[in-house]
């Protein structure tokens, strides 16, 4: 490994699991192995594809690149998106309308926010956010025009910040920067194309929730009972 992640959770190796389809009522999880070369299924991000069929981000820890996986309905097909650095952690991985995949995640080497996607010949990566240490917690939806929206936390300021392409440049913007905020973010919109975020205030060990109501950002405590508020997931 190539450099530290900051609360790490192990997953090895990745695993898919498939409830099995075409039938009234499942009877067993199919359980498989996607990839075993080296030490790969970290941080995964999962989506499925208009046919049914998976398609996964993930990171090779062993050699610090940032993985895909989509099964082709006969085999898993696996490819390497980026390997400049250690890349690849934090993905967060979704298909536009066409079905070709869009992927964010962390660059570790120069700690900075990156976006990949497939345009249906190649990949085009490029950095998002480079201002400090960005890009940790990365969640990513595309809107119904198929542009990205990405969610991710400031790890320099310990804000929450939010990223989103306009269709000719990033548009970044700290969304709350009240103490130690933005770790374990999920972002949705909504169907005007708003956006909504629940993510962790390490802080105060709770779980916030912030929304564009398309004048200014409403951010609020939504449960503050205990340690609350980790590996959130909003929908």
């Amino acid at each position: 490994m190539k450099n530290s992640v900051r609360r790490l959770v192990r997953v090895m190796p990745i695993v898919l699991l498939i409830v099995l389809a075409g039938q009234a009522s499942a009877t067993t999880w199919q359980i498989e192995t996607v990839d075993s070369a080296g030490d790969v299924g970290w941080f995964t991000s999962l989506a499925l594809d208009g046919s049914g069929q998976p398609h996964i981000s993930y990171m090779d820890w062993g050699n610090g690149d940032l993985k895909y996986a989509h099964w082709e309905g006969a085999a898993w097909q696996i490819e390497t998106v980026d390997s400049s650095g250690d890349v690849g952690a934090y993905s967060s991985l979704a298909l536009d309308a066409s079905g070709l995949p869009h992927i964010s995640y962390r660059d570790g080497t120069k700690r900075d926010l990156k976006y990949a996607h497939w345009d249906g010949v190649a990949w085009q990566i490029e950095t998002v956010d480079s201002a400090g240490k960005v890009g940790e917690f990365t969640s990513l939806v595309l809107d119904q025009g198929g542009l990205p929206h990405i969610t991710y936390y400031d790890g320099t300021n310990l804000d929450l910040r939010y990223a989103r392409w306009d269709g000719m440049a990033w548009q970044i913007e700290t969304v709350d920067s009240a103490g130690d905020v933005g770790e374990f973010t999920s972002l949705a919109l909504d169907g005007a194309g708003l956006p909504h975020i629940a993510y962790f205030d390490l802080g105060n060990d709770d779980l916030k929730y912030a929304r564009w109501d398309g004048v200014a950002w409403q951010v609020e405590t939504v449960a503050s009972a205990g340690s609350v508020g980790w590996y959130v997931s909003m929908e």
